[in-house]
């Protein structure tokens, strides 16, 4: 399951969310119109984390499970009669260790053979920008989550 989060509200929160952490979330519907001016039609993500989701009345999802990727989206951004906005499509995604960047400024993070295995993957911070392009500006994250079955299952029967 793609889960989208708002670099905004992770700031805000200081919402520390990193590969291999297991999360217990209320998901409301993403918003699809914003996920399309970012990304064009891809990727696919359908549900969004949003600390203010119970203000409106919407579906919600209650979702369990293990975070098993984590990219951070940024995006290049161009002036227009709305203001500064994203460039349609444009967005890049990074893979990432967790989500600090959006209040923390540290120097890069890597998984240490020592710490993690020998399968260990490096990954950037979430403040870093690994793409040449350093005008673009982080708009948020999306997870890659392994939803424990029998939580999304029990969630889903009680939307119907």
């Amino acid at each position: 399951m793609l889960v989208w989060v708002t670099e905004w509200q992770v700031a805000e929160e200081h919402l520390l969310i990193a590969v291999g952490d297991f999360v217990d979330f209320t998901l409301y519907p993403a918003n699809i119109v914003w996920l399309a001016r970012l990304f064009g039609d891809r990727p696919a993500v359908e549900w969004q984390f949003d600390t203010y989701g119970d203000a409106v009345d919407q579906p919600s999802l209650r979702v369990q499970g293990k975070v098993d990727g984590l990219m951070s989206v940024r995006c290049r951004q161009v002036q227009t009669t709305e203001g500064l906005v994203p460039v349609t499509g444009a967005a890049k995604q990074q893979s990432v260790a967790d989500t600090s960047g959006s209040w923390m400024r540290q120097g890069r993070f890597e998984q240490s053979e020592t710490s993690h295995g020998a399968d260990a993957r490096s990954h950037h911070g979430s403040y870093e920008n690994a793409h040449a392009d350093d005008t673009t500006d982080l708009y948020g994250y999306i997870l890659s989550l392994t939803v424990n079955d029998e939580t999304d299952s029990a969630a889903e029967a009680a939307m119907k």
